[in-house]
């Protein structure tokens, strides 16, 4: 078998703790990711590139020519890749990759005493079944001795998915608001930029050419099942935009109602007038939400500019009585009204010349008005 000097490309692995998808947690340094690379040998076991971590009856897509260890990070060397296989890879469909790894004293190991690569997983879809084949089992070992499988744990889009999920959630049952303080949009963008400055560091997977490809590893993932995937993706996406803008909406006119009904209690108290309503919601609703915090005294306050102004508003005394106020009989009459001042002082004539006694009009209306002053 002739060994291409070329280097490798496929990230696979790197040192640290790492939890195995069966819940066991390993450390490896960075020696033993050197004794993992330099004990590979294809010829005595090659590892497949396979989908998921499937028993070892599944087809493989390809084989790891070689394994290096540089940069601080495991590589392989593809080999024989399905062309089918590496479109979709490049496509996109299989984000994430996952090593399994023999123990150095894991039954089965090709190489007693040392690591050694099993296969390479790479996972986000399934793979079309192969048709003819018939199904089989080979025992192998499990448990504490059993092969390795870990997920490289910077590889992002699973966890960022994940956040995505819960704030979208949160914005359907609370606000939107609410979901912003827990699991900000912008925190969820920065896992996935970081993922795709990770994926643009890696080379695209090269594969080879249809007459060295071995006629029984033909699996292919067509071009309409690919397109499928990307719909449904495109779908999803769609759907969460239009949750999240029909969520904005809904807080929106949440806010909205709130802030009215609040306007509405400032005119019926007095404490603005009816035309100085709208002016007043539509200042509060264009306020930022950001608390305030500053010294009063030896008090520290510390709310939003809406929360101080609603104070302000709700502490004004009244510009106007809009209340009706009903007269009594003992009100003294009001002599601005000429026809009333008229009215008393011929009553106050009358009253007199009962009594023999002659009132001209101006001593009459003088009368009146003296008596009112009093």
């Amino acid at each position: 078998m002739t060994t291409s000097t070329a280097k490798a490309t496929l990230a696979v692995f790197a040192p640290g703790t790492h939890t195995a998808m069966d819940g066991r947690t390993i450390t490896f340094t960075p020696e033993n990711c050197i004794d993992l690379a330099n004990s590979y040998d294809p010829s005595v076991s090659e590892a497949p590139f396979v989908i998921g971590h499937p028993s070892l009856t599944a087809p493989a897509y390809g084989w790891a020519e070689r394994l290096e260890f540089r940069d601080g990070i495991v590589y392989a060397a593809p080999r024989q890749v399905n062309p089918a296989f590496a479109e979709a890879f490049n496509a996109g469909s299989y984000k994430k990759r996952s090593l399994s790894i023999y123990q150095p004293d894991s039954p089965g190991n090709p190489k007693p005493g040392h690591y050694y690569a099993r296969h390479v997983g790479f996972l986000g879809a399934v793979p079309p079944g192969v048709k003819g084949l018939p199904d089989a089992q080979f025992a192998e070992a499990s448990g504490d001795n059993g092969p390795l499988e870990f997920a490289l744990p910077w590889e992002a889009d699973n966890l960022a998915s994940l956040f995505q999920s819960i704030r979208d959630w949160v914005i359907q049952e609370t606000t939107i608001e609410q979901a912003d303080s827990i699991i900000p949009q912008w925190r969820i963008q920065s896992i996935l930029d970081s993922a795709t400055d990770e994926r643009k560091s890696i080379s695209p997977l090269a594969y080879a050419e249809e007459n060295n490809v071995d006629p029984n590893q033909t699996p292919t993932v067509t071009a309409e099942e690919l397109a499928r995937r990307e719909t449904a993706l495109a779908e999803r996406e769609e759907k969460l935009r239009k949750d999240e803008e029909a969520a904005k909406l809904r807080d929106a006119k949440v806010r909205r109602d709130a802030v009215v009904s609040y306007a509405d209690g400032l005119v019926k108290a007095g404490s603005i007038l009816p035309r100085q309503k709208n002016t007043v919601v539509e200042v509060l609703l264009s306020l930022d939400t950001t608390p305030l915090s500053f010294a009063d005294g030896d008090a520290t306050v510390n709310k939003t500019p809406e929360e101080l102004l609603r104070d302000v508003l709700s502490q004004k005394p009244k510009v106007m009585d809009f209340s009706e106020k009903t007269g009594t009989a003992d009100a003294p009459v009001d002599f601005a009204d000429a026809s009333a001042l008229a009215t008393a002082a011929q009553n106050y004539q009358a009253e007199q010349a009962k009594q023999g006694r002659t009132i001209s009009m101006t001593d009459a209306v003088n009368h009146v008005k003296k008596g009112a002053q009093q």
